[in-house]
C-alpha cells in the first residue's frame, strides 16, 4: 500500500505505510518526552511551594516566640501535625556558652537572661521525610521561677 503525494518526476509517488508509522513513532516519542518533563516539573513545583509553605510556618512560630512578652522556658514541646502535614516542635531554654554566645555580660544578679529559640518544622515529601528548623537568640527579663 502507497500513500500518494503530488509532484516528483515521471508521475505519481508516495510514502509507504512503513515510513509514515516510523514518522508517527518518532513523533510519538517526542510528545511522551514533553509529557515526562512537563510531570517532572509540576512535581519540582509542588515539592518547592511545600518547602516554601514550612519555612513559612516556621517563620510565623519563631515571629510569635520572639515577640512574646514573657518568654517561659519549654523543652522540645511538638504540635500534632497542620492541615497541610507540617509538625511544628519548639524550644526555649537558658542559652548555654555551647550556643556560640558570650554570656558575661549576663550575670547571676542581671534582671535579664539570654534565652535559646528554636523551632523545627517536618513534613512528609514524596521522597521522604523532609525538615527546616530556625534558631535564634533572644534577650527576656529573667522569670522569678527560672
Amino acid at each position: 500500500m502507497r500513500l500518494l503525494r503530488a509532484g516528483g518526476r515521471g508521475g505519481r509517488q508516495g510514502f509507504t505505510l512503513l515510513e509514515v508509522m516510523i514518522a508517527l513513532s518518532i513523533v510519538a516519542i517526542g510528545i511522551v518526552r514533553c509529557m515526562q518533563t512537563f510531570t517532572a516539573s509540576l512535581s519540582l513545583q509542588d515539592r518547592a511551594s511545600r518547602q516554601t509553605r514550612a519555612v513559612l510556618y516556621a517563620r510565623a512560630a519563631m515571629d510569635a516566640l520572639l515577640f512574646e512578652p514573657e518568654i517561659k522556658n519549654r523543652r522540645h514541646v511538638c504540635e500534632p501535625p497542620s492541615r497541610e502535614g507540617f509538625e511544628l516542635c519548639t524550644e526555649v531554654r537558658v542559652a548555654e556558652g555551647g550556643d556560640g554566645v558570650d554570656l558575661r555580660m549576663f550575670n547571676e544578679d542581671s534582671e535579664f537572661g539570654l534565652r535559646y529559640l528554636q523551632v523545627d518544622v517536618t513534613w512528609q515529601d514524596g521522597r521522604g521525610q523532609k525538615s527546616y528548623g530556625l534558631k535564634s537568640l533572644r534577650v527576656a527579663p529573667v522569670p522569678e521561677n527560672d
